[in-house]
């Protein structure tokens, strides 16, 4: 893992001397100049006026620029702006350390961009992530890399993981520090859940569950009538599949199955049993890219290929990469993924700018680094709502993610944040070896009859 950071490291680098030497032009062919959105604030937020000055805690931002890199990375700083500096609670070693490099540079490359052009509250500051902690996806790992950082950094960039970001939520209720998540559990759309301190962005597991029966019923042209669900324990499985468990109740599927075990006891060869001895029309997956290309590959040599609906982490584009063994199995049209926003090659303002951005140093097209980008732009919302009423401390920041609408250039809907509800509308996609994304859409901002349907202010699914 030392040898990818330090290649992200040289990347970065490459990325910086090709941006100074261009000024910040947009000799790309997609421009990076984005116009953020007005902010929109109801009378409760801090936002709601405009302080003749900002209030800080004078370490977690400060009056002094950011560094020029952070860990070896070029932030893109401007040197005569303040700086606020951001958390990074990432997985190198665990069972996202396939993921975690790719989402940590889009994040760095978005505020890298976004310093570029500006930063925060007009040029006043720039934002700059500190270097990141490896919690292997472990929760006490977690913690401890939350304690390391939390006196730092007036927010976190990234906090990968359900369970292990529900560990610490309450050190960071008392510290008044949010954090962007890198999951879409349910919970994170409630103040019950979440206490406020999570920037939750895009559909969450629930609805993308209810969404993915839903779709598959009204547009395949094969019978699903039996469903199996696979998926380890924790706010991921368990909250995906609570929407497909929903969806199959409102539209009189019988779920056959479920094998949800702890991340520990998941075992690929009962996985694969379970699908071989009770065969289903469709299996719908939460699980880690690995396990999803070990189960799938393991069923298709016994000769079982039902249809398959991954929630979002479970799909990676490397499964259809020329001299996979599972190329063919994916690319077989059983196959099919979830997601809060459309793959890198969509029409919006911010994939344009995203893209703009990315290509002058990587041809990676991944879903994790839309993942990466897409989970700034709220972060950055709340950080402007937070300079416009006055209050950079990360109690102030808290404050301006409250209650304050957010929005992404385009590659998810305006956002409301604190309003106690979740966002149903989603991305079905599918492998496609055409795209440097390996994913296409088939419908965008997608919310079937059950998610439609469904008593969101109940609370979180599970």
């Amino acid at each position: 893992m030392k040898s990818l950071r330090k290649q992200g490291i040289i990347i970065f680098v490459m990325l910086a001397m090709v941006l100074t030497a261009c000024g910040g032009s947009d000799t790309a062919e997609e421009t990076t100049e984005t116009t953020a959105a007005p902010v929109v604030e109801s009378l409760d937020s801090p936002a709601v006026t405009t302080a003749k000055g900002v209030n800080t805690d004078g370490v977690s931002v400060t009056d002094e620029p950011c560094p020029e890199t952070l860990g070896g990375v070029p932030t893109g700083a401007n040197p005569a702006s303040g700086c606020i500096y951001l958390g990074m609670l990432n997985d190198y070693t665990g069972p996202y350390a396939a993921a975690g490099p790719a989402l940590e540079a889009a994040q760095r490359a978005f505020w890298l961009a976004q310093n570029m052009q500006g930063g925060i509250g007009g040029g006043q500051y720039s934002v700059a992530i500190v270097e990141g902690f490896d919690t292997g996806y472990n929760p006490a790992k977690h913690l401890e890399g939350f304690n390391a950082q939390k006196d730092k950094v007036a927010a976190f960039a990234m906090s990968l993981g359900t369970v292990q970001t529900q560990f610490i939520l309450e050190d960071m209720d008392k510290a008044n520090l949010i954090a962007a998540p890198m999951s879409w559990y349910s919970g994170w759309s409630y103040k019950s859940a979440d206490k406020g301190l999570v920037v939750e962005f895009g559909a969450t597991y629930c609805s993308d569950g209810m969404n993915a029966v839903d779709w598959g019923l009204d547009n395949l042209p094969v019978p699903i009538k039996n469903i199996g669900i696979i998926g380890y324990a924790g706010d991921y499985g368990y909250d995906y599949a609570a929407g497909v468990k929903e969806a199959a109740r409102a539209r009189g599927l019988t779920v056959a199955w479920e094998y949800i075990p702890s991340i520990t006891e998941f075992d690929i060869a009962a996985a694969v049993g379970q699908m071989a001895t009770s065969p289903v029309d469709a299996v719908y997956m939460a699980t880690t890219p690995t396990q999803t290309s070990q189960i799938s590959g393991g069923a298709a040599q016994l000769g079982i290929i039902p249809m398959t609906f991954m929630a979002s982490p479970a799909y990676s584009e490397a499964f259809i990469a020329e001299g996979s063994p599972i190329r063919d199995l994916f690319l077989s049209g059983a196959f099919y993924s979830m997601a809060w926003v459309e793959p890198f090659e969509a029409d919006t303002p911010g994939h344009a700018a995203m893209r703009a951005t990315w290509s002058q140093f990587s041809d990676s097209a991944s879903p994790y680094i839309v993942a990466g980008w897409s989970s700034q732009y709220h972060l950055r919302g709340v950080l402007e709502a937070g300079f416009k009423g006055g209050d950079l401390t990360p109690a102030g920041i808290r404050r301006a993610a409250a209650n304050v609408t957010v929005e992404s250039d385009g590659m998810m809907g305006p956002r409301e944040l604190g309003q106690n509800r979740a966002d149903i509308e989603g991305t079905v996609n599918k492998p496609d070896a055409s795209v440097a994304s390996g994913t296409s859409s088939l419908a965008v901002k997608y919310a079937g009859p059950t998610a439609k349907a469904y008593d969101w202010e109940q609370g979180p699914c599970s």
